[in-house]
């Protein structure tokens, strides 16, 4: 049908779209905190169509750490530039989880002996995302916002694992964690209205 686009298509129009909005630059710009706001969009409409085509261990267990190493290190940030102790005090709740979620990982990757191991950097869509809470005057919006897409994207990511995920310790690692993940994005909708 004329007209329609690919999931794929979509997918690379997105990307496009992130990396051509991208860069610390246009938090300076007039309308800066939109053009963020447009960016974390398009950025997370990436992330979520990875999410969910994500079913085999080593991809889910390299961006589910991706996504834990990005709450910790955007909850750095907050800890520093954050106006609100509500917030900075949330941003350290969400990087403990990151942590023991990580730690979990860990353990369950070798106790089980699960070829796929966990990431230690942020890739280019992170760093991009770090960069903007290091420049955007519109600090708590911005990070609240960037950490619901990022709880979002790790709802998809668990939930996807759950149904169609072939390592059973790995699954039942999501199932513990997806409750943990929708509590603490009912929280971060809460701060949202509220900030």
């Amino acid at each position: 049908m004329a007209g329609t686009m690919s999931p794929v298509g979509i997918a690379v129009l997105v990307f496009w779209a992130g990396l051509a909005l991208s860069g610390p630059a246009s938090a300076a710009l007039p309308g800066g905190d939109a053009l963020n706001a447009a960016k974390d969009a398009a950025t997370g409409a990436l992330g979520e169509l990875n999410a969910e085509v994500t079913i085999r261990t080593r991809t889910f267990v390299a961006d589910y750490s991706i996504n834990d190493r990005y709450v910790i290190e955007a909850a750095r940030i907050a800890r520093r530039r954050s106006a609100t102790s509500r917030v900075r005090a949330f941003a350290e709740t969400l990087a403990a989880d990151a942590r023991i979620s990580e730690s979990e990982l860990r353990r369950v990757l070798h106790s089980y002996n699960v070829d796929a191991a966990l990431v230690s950097g942020l890739d280019l869509r992170r760093r991009g995302m770090i960069s903007e809470l290091t420049d955007t005057p519109a600090f708590t919006r911005r990070y609240l916002a960037q950490q619901v897409l990022a709880k979002r994207e790790q709802h998809i990511l668990l939930r996807r694992y759950i149904g169609s995920g072939k390592i059973v310790a790995v699954k039942q690692f999501a199932e513990r964690h997806l409750r943990q993940v929708d509590e603490l994005l009912s929280t971060l909708r809460r701060l949202q209205h509220g900030t």
